[in-house]
């Protein structure tokens, strides 16, 4: 069974898994306030919540505390009121406080210009990372946003993978286009490579919604950052929605 496709059935519909390599720095950080001053990788943040990370030591934080501090990113910072609603190990899921309000401020700092100009490709880090071989394109704006593009043996593109916060859209060479939301994320490391597995439980149709957003974010790529074959080939097959 390819390592990247898992199906699971469950009781709300088909579930299904894929393993991502992922890259150990990350810009987006969230930083609590003056009386502790840590900070905390955001390992993935949408509208709603965020999931973070305290690498050294002990958070001491339980299910049910109220947090407040930063999420910084690269220039950009908003300040966020936060309940912590789920500890696994070294990640912590929070959920945001403050209605309307504390949403649209968060949509402004997780907008589509914002996120185009974060990302970078992370084959320039190839040096310091282990990157699979039939992986031809990752682009990465820390927590919010990857794009993968994988290619069969004879390097034609065989899939496109898109996670956008909590909403994921996909291309199957032969199979087409598919949307869904993460359900979960697990540490899926293995001796030459870090890497996390995803769950989303896929949409019964295709998200169109999931699909245009996915397309503003593409068609804000700057083209020298890949390849203008591979940039082509994500332009005719996701960048084209309205």
């Amino acid at each position: 069974m390819d390592r990247h496709l898992n199906l699971v059935q469950s009781g709300k519909g088909i579930s299904e898994k894929r393993v991502f390599p992922r890259f150990p720095f990350s810009y987006l950080v969230f930083r609590q306030s003056e009386s502790d001053n840590r900070s905390y990788e955001v390992k993935d943040i949408s509208f709603s919540g965020m999931r973070i990370s305290l690498k050294d030591g002990e958070s001491g934080l339980k299910v049910g505390d109220k947090i407040e501090g930063e999420v910084h990113w690269i220039k950009n910072s908003i300040n966020i009121s936060a309940k912590v609603i789920r500890i696994e190990g070294d990640s912590i899921a929070v959920t945001f406080e403050g209605g309307r309000e504390s949403e649209k401020k968060l949509k402004e700092f997780l907008s589509v210009e914002n996120i185009a100009k974060c990302l970078r490709s992370i084959h320039d880090y190839k040096e310091q990372i282990e990157i699979p071989h039939d992986l031809v394109c990752w682009l990465r704006a820390d927590g919010p946003f990857e794009i993968f593009v994988w290619t069969h043996n004879d390097n034609e593109i065989s899939r496109i993978q898109v996670i956008m916060m909590n909403h994921f859209v996909e291309w199957n060479d032969g199979k087409g286009l598919k949307s869904g939301e993460v359900v979960s994320v697990k540490n899926h490391d293995s001796p030459l490579i870090t890497e996390e597995e995803f769950e989303f439980l896929i949409d019964h149709k295709l998200d169109e919604e999931k699909l245009k957003f996915t397309a503003r974010i593409i068609n804000g790529i700057d083209e020298e950052m890949i390849e203008a074959s591979i940039y082509d080939f994500l332009c005719r097959k996701l960048g084209n929605a309205s």
